[in-house]
């Protein structure tokens, strides 16, 4: 919508072969030696990176010191560029720290009683909290604040009083991982750190890395060992569109205790433009669901539902990471009982090596386990986020509503295993990942994304705007529930899935939001409106019978007959459901 395109930086990490591995990480093992130097030297001057002085981290720090010739004047640039990068997001952090801390009350933390020890009150936090934020902001800086208030109110847990400076309760953050953004030197062919030659026809990379001996002494003789590695085919298509930046030389460590380097491969590329508001007509509209992970519908600016509904499915899913967490549990429970019975133990005890070996590979399991978990939830972002984007493609969407992050946090530990779960889905960092992940896909496809007002939006009926009340399924319709699985409205008789009901009442507050941005001629701050709001249009059948086969003959009528997608490399785990006949799925999907 500009008249200067945009640009986005894309990394991909590229292995460095086996028999550079040990001189990259003896260089990375220098340089996060170095970085945390500066950190710890320049951490109580933090206020002064909160202003960027410029756009290089380094320049701002060689104008706060001398800088440091032990390594050479380009290897402290690189190594000064990364601890400027630590300390400027450090000082943002403090200054939403200035924003909470006025907020931070004894009442946010609930004192020791007879049954219970002391703990955060989260009605307390989360009231202080919305009374705080901005009605505008889509939950990202929801999430930010939340996290720092959970960190001050966790040092009053440990202290007895809240902290009265950042710094008091923030540690130096200390990097543990090494990571050298070259960013700091002269370029890939003058520069005096590391040297890159691209040859796109070749595929492959031609790379100089300027690395110490084992003596720690820096030779001169580094441009003529060159290490070769070969670059992916989807690599070499974006690299053809876009331009190449400089590289960042980054340790992995694995939870076994393996190290090694791979370099980051930063390939700058341009962006889709994304349409004016007056090109925009169709909305999709998704939903964080109870039973499945996303329920999405389109509809157009007049509310008449264009297509029916969408379920993608995680349920195999779920019960994989469910399982990896019931594991995690098990192994601390023994961790605890372990730590207990070495601490009973005398020294010189023969049982207490046992025991620390013990500790150790448990601890080590504990790591791989959470590792595992976090990856299964990465690439699930990813795959929702492309169904996302696939579907509004399909349907010839250039706007996707989605709810507010802020209403991710449940309440409460579950009464059972199940509700645990459920809870621990919910408030866990899945639904963050997929908001991140879509909204730079978004921006990288001139795909609009937006978010929603989420409150009452699974308890209106989506086709008279009435309050409804929700069910265990539809042939339990005697009973209310508050968060039931099922939603009928006793004015019109609308019944269906309560996911289904939301993502169409959310694509409805979309089509409301898009008029508005219509009227006003631009897409930024725009007013979000709320579901009782008597211009939010209800939604309306279309003719080519969109909705799905009412009444249902069984509470999962509709899923049981509607075809059921398996995606490629998620088989049994995760689908994408939806009352169409296979063969369309298979034309729009496959």
């Amino acid at each position: 919508m500009g008249t200067q395109q945009l640009k986005q930086s894309l990394s991909y990490p590229l292995r460095l072969p086996d028999d550079a591995q040990v001189e990259a990480l003896r260089l990375l093992d220098l340089s996060r030696e170095a970085t945390n130097h500066l950190i710890t030297v320049l951490w109580p001057r933090l206020d002064e990176f909160i202003v960027r002085s410029n756009k290089y981290a380094y320049k701002q720090i060689e104008a706060m010191m001398v800088s440091s010739q032990t390594h050479g004047s380009r290897q402290f640039r690189c190594e000064a560029e990364q601890a400027g990068r630590v300390l400027r997001a450090q000082a943002k952090r403090k200054q939403q720290f200035a924003l909470i801390q006025p907020i931070l009350t004894q009442g946010m933390i609930m004192p020791k009683s007879e049954s219970a020890r002391p703990r955060k009150h989260s009605p307390t936090i989360k009231q202080a909290l919305e009374a705080l934020t901005q009605s505008d902001a889509d939950g990202g800086n929801y999430v930010e604040l939340r996290s720092l208030i959970e960190q001050a109110c966790n040092f009053s847990l440990k202290n007895g009083s809240f902290p009265d400076t950042y710094e008091e309760m923030q540690p130096i953050p200390l990097m543990q991982a090494a990571q050298l953004p070259y960013a700091g030197d002269d370029g890939a062919t003058m520069g005096q750190a590391y040297r890159m030659a691209v040859d796109l026809k070749q595929k492959q990379i031609r790379l100089s890395l300027r690395t110490p001996d084992a003596q720690g002494n820096w030779g001169r003789g580094w441009r003529d060992r060159q290490i070769r590695l070969p670059i992916p085919d989807y690599v070499v298509a974006k690299m053809e569109q876009g331009s190449t930046q400089a590289p960042v030389l980054r340790e992995i460590k694995e939870p076994d205790g393996t190290r090694y380097a791979v370099l980051d491969l930063i390939v700058e590329v341009l962006v889709e433009e994304e349409p004016e508001p007056p090109e925009m007509n169709t909305i999709l509209g998704f939903d964080w669901g109870v039973r499945t992970l996303l329920t999405m519908s389109v509809i157009d600016l007049e509310g008449h539902q264009l297509t029916r509904p969408f379920f993608l499915g995680t349920g195999c899913f779920d019960g994989e990471q469910a399982r990896t967490r019931q594991q995690i549990d098990q192994l601390k429970a023994a961790v605890a009982r372990q730590e207990a019975h070495l601490s009973r133990l005398k020294e010189g005890d023969a049982r207490r090596e046992v025991c620390q070996r013990k500790l150790k590979r448990w601890r080590r399991e504990i790591s791989l386990c959470w590792k595992k978990y976090e990856n299964r939830n990465h690439d699930l972002a990813h795959l929702a986020a492309n169904v996302l984007l696939l579907l509004a493609a399909v349907t010839g969407c250039s706007l996707i509503v989605g709810e507010s992050l802020k209403s991710m946090k449940s309440q409460g530990r579950g009464r059972d295993t199940k509700g645990r779960w459920r809870n621990w889905r919910n408030n866990t960092q899945v639904r963050g990942e997929i908001w991140r992940v879509l909204k730079y896909k978004c921006f990288m496809t001139g795909m609009h994304l937006e978010w929603q007002q989420p409150r009452a939006t699974s308890h209106t009926c989506p086709r008279c705007g009435k309050p409804a009340q929700t069910y265990t399924s539809s042939e339990h319709l005697g009973k209310v529930i508050a968060w039931g699985a099922w939603l009928w409205c006793h004015h019109c008789g609308w019944s269906g899935s309560r996911d289904y009901a939301a993502s169409l009442n959310i694509a409805r507050l979309g089509a409301a939001w898009l008029k508005e941005a219509q009227r006003q001629k631009r897409l930024m701050r725009i007013h979000h409106p709320q579901i009782q709001e008597n211009h939010v249009n209800p939604v309306c059948y279309m003719l080519a019978g969109s909705p799905l086969r009412f009444p249902a003959r069984s509470p999962r009528a509709c899923l049981h007959d509607a075809a059921k997608m398996y995606i490629n490399g998620w088989t049994h785990s995760v689908t994408l459901h939806s009352s169409y006949p296979t063969a369309i799925m298979l034309d729009a999907c496959g």
